[in-house]
């Protein structure tokens, strides 16, 4: 049998990854967010999980996630998860999943200044800003297909992501 592949777009805070997904929800592809599972003030069945005191679920919350990726993946049509994850985190996810998706990764990225800029305005202190990048050198080591929002309009980062998602050649 044929394993279901997935995209999946990680990204620090502040590299663009919710107005990529805006964009590309206009597309003809599914494009589904971690964050959308969770009400407003990040509760789920009743837990608030982006709490880092609900931590112990959050191995539980990624295996949630590989199976939603498997069961969007049975459509046949491309498939984009934006998922904070790095590799490693979603595979020990996947480990005990039955069909778990095959994935394939990249990364939005901006530039540090841009992400220091993007995250100040949103009211984010030094120290936040500082753990947003060092998470930004993470996810360069480990996932070397990028995609920049620095510089670019986001309809031109879309395009670009777009092409990756429904290039079967990639997969």
């Amino acid at each position: 049998m044929v394993r279901s592949v997935v995209r999946l777009i990680t990204g620090a805070p502040g590299a663009g990854k919710s107005t990529l997904l805006g964009r590309l929800r206009e597309r003809p592809v599914t494009v589904v967010d971690f964050d959308e599972l969770p009400d407003e003030d990040g509760r789920l069945l009743g837990i608030d999980i982006t709490s880092p005191d609900a931590s112990g679920v959050w191995p539980d919350y990624n295996r949630l996630w590989v199976r939603i990726a498997g069961m969007l993946a049975r459509g046949g049509g491309p498939v984009l998860v934006s998922c904070p994850l790095t590799p490693a985190e979603w595979e020990a996810a996947a480990a005990d999943v039955p069909d778990a998706p095959e994935v394939v990764w990249a990364r939005l990225d901006c530039a540090d200044h841009d992400r220091r800029v993007r995250l100040a305005a949103r009211g984010w202190s030094a120290e936040q800003v500082e753990e947003a990048l060092q998470d930004a050198d993470e996810l360069r080591e480990l996932v070397p297909t990028a995609f920049t929002s620095s510089g670019r309009a986001p309809v031109e980062v879309a395009e670009d992501v777009l092409r990756w998602i429904t290039d079967s050649s990639n997969a």
